[in-house]
C-alpha cells in the first residue's frame, strides 16, 4: 500500500540578527535630520538596504518604525542618566547627565516630541491612522515623570549633603531637564557639533550662575 506523501512547507529563511537594528539606525538618521512627513519608507529602504515587506514586518508601519525610534534614543538617555548616579558629587552627576543629551548625533527632542503629539492628535482623528495615547505613554512618562523625578532624586541627594543649596528641587529638577532638551538645538549652539566638551562646559557654566548652586568640590 502505497503512502501519501505530505508536502512540507518551506522553512523560511531566518532573519538576520542585526537587520532590525540596521533598519532603526538608518531611520533614526532620516527621522533627526528631517520631519516625520518629509521622510518616506523609500529613503529608509534605501539607507537600509532592505525591502519595504521587511520593514512592515517588523514595525507594521512609520508610525511604528518613528516611536522605535523614539524609545530606542530614550532609553540610551535613559541607560546614562542611571549611570550619571554613580558619579561622586553633583556636578559630574549633573555634566554626565548633560553629555547623555549632547552625543553626536545629538537628538532633537522637542522636534521628535512634537511629531508625536501630531501622530497622536492624527490617531484620535482617524483610529487606523497615527500612533495610539498608549502607545505614545511608554515616550512620555520618561520626559513627564521618570526623569524628572531622577533629577529631583538627585538634587535632594545633594542638598542633604550640603553639595548644594536649592529652594525647590522640583522645579530645578524640571528646569534642568529643559534645558538639557534644548540646549543641543538652540541656534546659537551651532558649535556643538564640532566641540561637544567646550559646549558642555558652557552648558555648567550656564547652569551654575542660573541655579546658583554650591558644590564643595567642584564649585557649582
Amino acid at each position: 500500500m502505497s503512502q501519501k506523501l505530505v508536502k512540507l512547507a518551506p522553512t523560511p529563511v531566518p532573519a538576520e540578527p542585526d537587520k532590525k537594528e540596521n533598519i532603526i539606525y538608518h531611520a533614526r538618521n532620516l527621522f533627526q535630520q528631517k520631519s516625520f512627513d518629509a521622510v518616506n519608507i523609500r529613503e529608509i529602504m534605501q539607507a537600509a538596504s532592505v525591502s519595504q515587506p521587511t520593514i512592515y514586518y517588523y514595525f507594521q508601519n512609520k508610525d511604528g518604525l518613528f516611536l522605535t525610534v523614539l524609545l530606542d534614543i530614550l532609553d540610551e538617555i535613559d541607560r546614562e542618566i542611571n549611570r550619571a548616579t554613580r558619579e561622586l558629587n553633583v556636578y559630574d552627576q549633573l555634566q554626565h547627565i548633560a553629555q547623555a543629551f549632547m552625543e553626536a548625533p545629538a537628538p532633537n527632542l522637542p522636534m521628535l516630541f512634537q511629531e508625536l503629539r501630531q501622530r497622536v492628535q492624527l490617531n484620535q482623528q482617524f483610529p487606523e491612522q497615527g500612533i495610539t495615547p498608549d502607545q505614545a505613554r511608554p515616550a512620555f512618562l520618561f520626559v513627564n515623570q521618570i526623569w524628572p523625578r531622577g533629577l529631583e532624586n538627585i538634587l535632594r541627594e545633594a542638598r542633604r549633603t550640603g553639595d548644594a543649596a536649592l529652594d525647590n528641587p522640583t522645579f530645578t529638577a524640571h528646569y534642568l531637564l529643559t534645558v538639557f532638551t534644548a540646549y543641543p538645538h538652540s541656534p546659537f549652539n551651532s558649535h556643538i557639533g564640532r566641540n561637544k566638551d567646550l559646549s558642555v562646559a558652557a552648558l555648567m557654566d550656564n547652569l551654575k550662575n542660573t541655579l546658583k548652586m554650591i558644590n564643595v568640590g567642584a564649585q557649582i
